[in-house]
């Protein structure tokens, strides 16, 4: 159904940010991806169809409905600003599970939406079974997976993260340079593309890039009542390192076999599924010895956006929450440009609107970015998570990594360590 919240409500941040005048709009002319946004066609009465298939319930619903309410900011500074624009949003539940996931996106599809956000995860057997077929542009804000560089997607797919083999590097290098006397390491990961491919990608990059060893690479199904003798595995040949690959509420059961019958001075390094700031609270241990790696929220508009979600919601911004929004964002500027609810008209305007040339659209002044959009003017959308540059398969250009560590000394619940840049060639290239 429709979100009623998102059509009628007024955002209190709306009031606080504005939207910022023409004449203060930093202008430039450029190339923006193969010419500007210049195909929209006038926008008196239009309505942009943005539908949302995200986790918000099962395995990542404690990601997902925060990610789902960060990009709902973007379609109601839309919805509620004084243009001639509006926009009608529809929310399914993939549960964190592909058989929702795919009846989410035929409910999407069934509306007569012609773009989502999303989906988190397992978005080539959603596009092969559903937005493909239908035409149905998919911007995924989380979904990491190597093999959508080279999915046959009808030039339907984008995403606002990088992909898996960034983060396998990254892992890497944290294991072989921040960590001490690295030299073995087992993994566990959950049973899906996500956990094999970064278990892989990490192999990879570790054993050839920094000649180490992973001597198990053992996978766990997710919520089970005992990970025990998954752990027993993992840890039979005494390894120097643990790297758990899984999703919060499969890693709360995860982390209390491992602290009740294992050793607790072993460290662990944990990936951007699991990055949940309440996890150690639900386990009942600090989990000091734990670090993790995820794709940086660090564009160049992160604090506005950090400040505008705390200030709406209350909470402080999480994982994948910043890349929903550019998502979002993104999607609804395309839509602008295109002049019409089509999936292939979107896409022609996607690396339009995002990559570098024309007037700088951001948090700021999206509303106004995208009544520009509609009328024909080159816009350049400026990320909250990331500057956006899509390449020819609408993935990210490059990638930047944190490293965190979880923490009580804040309301956040998590320390950012550092911020790792990493280079296309680093990631697909593992010991060169």
């Amino acid at each position: 159904m429709v979100d009623e919240k998102t059509r009628t409500s007024r955002r209190k941040f709306l009031a606080a940010s504005g939207s910022l005048s023409a004449a203060a709009l930093a202008g430039c002319s450029g190339g923006g991806g193969g010419g500007g946004s210049g195909s929209g066609s006038g926008s008196d009465g239009r309505t942009l169809r943005q539908g949302y298939l995200l986790p918000l319930t099962g395995d990542l619903g404690s990601l997902g409905t925060a990610m789902r309410d960060a990009g709902m900011m973007a379609t109601a500074q839309v919805q509620d600003a004084d243009i001639e624009i509006s926009v009608e949003t529809q929310e399914e539940d993939t549960q964190t599970e592909v058989p929702a996931a795919i009846d989410g996106a035929n409910a999407l599809v069934n509306s007569d939406f012609p773009m989502m956000v999303g989906s988190a995860t397992s978005n080539i057997e959603i596009g092969n079974r559903v937005f493909v077929p239908n035409g149905m542009l998919a911007c995924s804000p989380s979904n990491t997976l190597p093999t959508l560089s080279t999915f046959d997607d009808d030039d339907l797919f984008f995403r606002t993260t990088p992909g898996d083999q960034y983060q396998g590097f990254a892992m890497a290098q944290a294991a072989g340079e921040r960590l001490d006397n690295i030299e073995t390491v087992a993994t566990t990961y959950i049973n899906d593309d996500y956990g094999q491919l970064l278990s892989q990608w990490f192999t990879k990059h570790f054993e050839q890039g920094y000649g180490g060893t992973v001597q198990e690479q053992v996978v766990h199904d997710p919520v089970q009542s005992s990970y025990s003798s998954k752990l027993q595995t993992a840890l039979s040949g005494d390894p120097d390192l643990l790297v758990v690959i899984t999703y919060p509420q499969s890693g709360v059961q995860m982390f209390n076999d491992y602290y009740a019958e294992f050793d607790t001075d072993r460290p662990i390094m944990l990936t951007d599924g699991a990055k949940d700031p309440t996890l150690p609270q639900k386990v009942g241990n600090s989990m000091e010895a734990v670090v993790g790696t995820m794709p940086a929220a660090a564009g160049p508009n992160y604090d506005s956006f950090t400040t505008a979600y705390e200030e709406e919601y209350g909470n402080s911004a999480i994982a994948f929450t910043a890349q929903t929004y550019d998502s979002s964002a993104i999607t609804l500027l395309a839509n602008a440009a295109a002049g019409e609810n089509t999936g292939s008209a979107i896409s022609d305007q996607m690396a339009n609107v995002a990559n570098p040339g024309g007037t700088a659209v951001s948090i700021d002044n999206l509303a106004e970015g995208v009544q520009m959009a509609a009328n024909g003017e080159e816009v350049h959308y400026e990320g909250a998570a990331s500057a956006v540059d899509f390449d020819e398969n609408g993935d990210l250009q490059s990638g930047s990594y944190e490293i965190w560590e979880f923490t009580d000394e804040s309301d956040a619940g998590i320390n950012r360590l550092d911020v790792v840049d990493i280079t296309q060639k680093q990631a697909l290239n593992p010991g060169n």
